[in-house]
């Protein structure tokens, strides 16, 4: 069944598409269209605005997804966001946001471990963080150094679990004609992160043609 697709694509508003004119602008679906090869590849879209690391983890052990995660050819995962951004309007301190990032990461191993575990043979994509805010504000540089912190666990958990890992830090810095809002990406912003996803895709998969 080589032209079989079975996509899913879990996490927050980032893969539910929040900012995109309509659900076709989003990035999982300029991800499906490029790698669905056949009418019988499907695609579902289990994004979630406002879900954090550890509301992921749970939806993931749901018997239900779990059966899913088996079928699964491709998954595409955005999570972590929201816990910063949580932080952040709880006006954390500087050991708050430590702990936030402690905790990030343990439910990032637990995510990919049952992923992997319950399917280690799908192509597994896990995006990192990047930094919407404009260069004004009080805590951009701030944010600046714990989101490349963060990134660098990501990369790092996602290796060990063979898991491949999107860093979007650098195409939205200081970009603010990608955004809706102050958090989300545009029809043109999630093209961005369509092409980072794809461009690694196609590094591991090999020669392509996107239709």
């Amino acid at each position: 069944m080589e032209n079989r697709v079975f996509y899913l694509a879990l996490g927050d508003s980032l893969t539910e598409g929040v900012g995109a004119s309509e659900q076709n602008k989003s990035f999982t679906a300029h991800f499906f269209h490029a790698i669905k090869q056949t009418n019988e590849c499907q695609y579902m879209n289990f994004g979630k605005s406002a879900r954090c690391s550890g509301e992921l983890l749970e939806s993931l052990a749901e018997s239900n997804m779990r059966n899913l995660l088996k079928r699964a050819t491709h998954i595409t995962i955005t999570t972590g966001g929201n816990d910063m951004i949580r932080a952040y309007r709880n006006n954390a301190t500087f050991l708050e946001y430590v702990r936030t990032v402690r905790s990030l990461e343990q439910n990032l191993k637990r995510i990919l471990q049952l992923i992997t575990q319950t399917n280690p043979n799908s192509k597994t994509f896990l995006m990192g963080l990047y930094n919407p805010g404009s260069t004004d504000h009080s805590l951009y540089k701030m944010a600046n150094l714990l989101i490349q912190r963060i990134n660098k666990i990501y990369e790092e958990t996602a290796r060990h679990f063979n898991v491949e890992t999107i860093n979007p830090m650098d195409s939205f810095l200081n970009k603010p004609h990608l955004l809706a809002d102050e958090v989300h990406p545009n029809d043109l912003g999630y093209r961005v992160l369509a092409d980072l996803f794809l461009n690694k895709y196609w590094s591991i998969s090999g020669p392509h043609k996107i239709s």
